[in-house]
């Protein structure tokens, strides 16, 4: 809860901290892209550093405490290169902490394959509740740069110390005995990389949202705060990470994922199309799938297609490659396409990436994603 509640102030508000500080879109687009850039090496040089010494709790709340040490100096300077050093910093160790936390719950649950669900909520529920806080309160202004930084400062660095209130990590998985493939493979195959690639047009699309959206609903209806909306998506993906298990029991991983591309498509192009708050706001609600279904089904694949001793790989390489890198890039062409061609053609453009996953899945996904049945019988669990 408190690992997301610092999620609930820098996703919506970095790209706003940066336009505070008086840098252009281009800049912005190139900074957020560099957050995530440096986030790809970070979860798996930090999680591999966490399996081999099982230091889950000190590698966590080192990612948790450093980027607040980065963040300060942000705010005392106006030099590029000290922003690209600092965002490096912060891109590193901060994308680490979902990974790494994922994993050290994986050795700690009994079943986590059907847990993780019910654990995951905690952090939507905190990420809604903590932005529509800051909405009511006014403590986050989109002009105020420091009252950002002060918010990510006492959020983060609560989350660190409560890491030590988590029980170590047993030396193996609470579940691992007997749940190895009996072929012994790791599962980081060709089809396992086929998925990672869909999932990576998936996030690239997704990428103008997280990179973007704050600036687009500031620049295009005047409101200094962006809380309200985030939260409303939030708020939207809670019931089917609830209930993500049965979701993926009755309709499969693969169904999952092409209503997820698809929805993102739709929700891109929703807010250039008929561009009005009460729009926008209803555009949220597809949160639900564009997170909900798409992360948890992504997950649960992840689970059920690698080995045991090697899912911590397998997430890191999740939410690296088919996370990080998308998102990086989908930053840095963003922000050059925004000063250029404005929110639509941004929106517009991007909106088409995810169908070519959608027509992927459809047409060929049988081939390389086996059935919902077989995954997670190979997962140790049942939907």
């Amino acid at each position: 809860m408190l690992l997301f509640a610092s999620y609930a102030i820098l996703t919506p508000y970095l790209q706003l901290f940066l336009k505070a500080r008086g840098l252009p879109p281009s800049r912005i687009g190139l900074l957020l892209g560099l957050l995530e850039l440096a986030g790809i090496g970070g979860p798996i040089i930090l999680g591999h550093l966490a399996d081999r010494r099982a230091a889950y709790r000190s590698v966590l709340c080192a990612s948790l405490a450093l980027p607040v040490v980065a963040f300060i100096p942000l705010q005392l300077t106006t030099a590029l290169p000290m922003y690209l050093i600092l965002i490096t910093i912060m891109g590193f160790f901060y994308r680490a902490t979902t990974p790494v936390l994922d994993s050290l719950v994986g050795r700690i649950l009994p079943d986590p394959a059907r847990q993780y669900g019910g654990l995951r909520v905690a952090g939507s529920i905190s990420f809604a509740a903590t932005s529509l806080l800051f909405q009511v309160s006014g403590a986050i202004s989109a002009d105020s740069s420091l009252s950002v930084l002060a918010a990510f400062a006492l959020t983060a660095v609560l989350a660190a110390a409560a890491v030590w209130l988590i029980p170590a990590a047993p030396s193996k998985p609470a579940r691992e005995a007997g749940t190895e493939p009996s072929d012994t493979r790791d599962g980081l195959d060709a089809k396992f990389w086929t998925v990672i690639g869909v999932i990576f047009l998936g996030r690239f699309g997704l990428g103008a949202y997280y990179s973007f959206f704050s600036l687009f609903v500031r620049d295009t209806f005047g409101l200094s705060s962006v809380s309200i909306l985030w939260a409303i998506g939030s708020m939207a993906e809670i019931p089917v990470v609830v209930f993500s298990g049965a979701l993926i029991g009755r309709f499969g991983i693969r169904a999952l994922l092409i209503a997820s591309l698809a929805a993102v498509s739709l929700r891109l192009a929703l807010f250039i199309v008929a561009p009005s708050v009460l729009v926008v706001a209803a555009a949220q609600l597809l949160h639900a799938f564009t997170f909900g279904t798409f992360h948890t089904a992504s997950v649960a694949y992840i689970n059920a297609k690698t080995a045991p001793s090697r899912r911590g790989m397998g997430m890191a390489i999740y939410n690296s490659v088919g996370g990080g890198l998308p998102t990086f890039l989908a930053a840095a062409l963003g922000g050059y396409l925004l000063q250029m061609h404005g929110y639509r053609t941004l929106f517009l453009a991007y909106s088409f990436v995810p169908l070519a996953g959608v027509v992927a899945l459809s047409f060929f996904g049988r081939r390389f994603m086996p059935t919902a049945s077989a995954e997670w019988t190979a997962s140790g669990s049942s939907a």
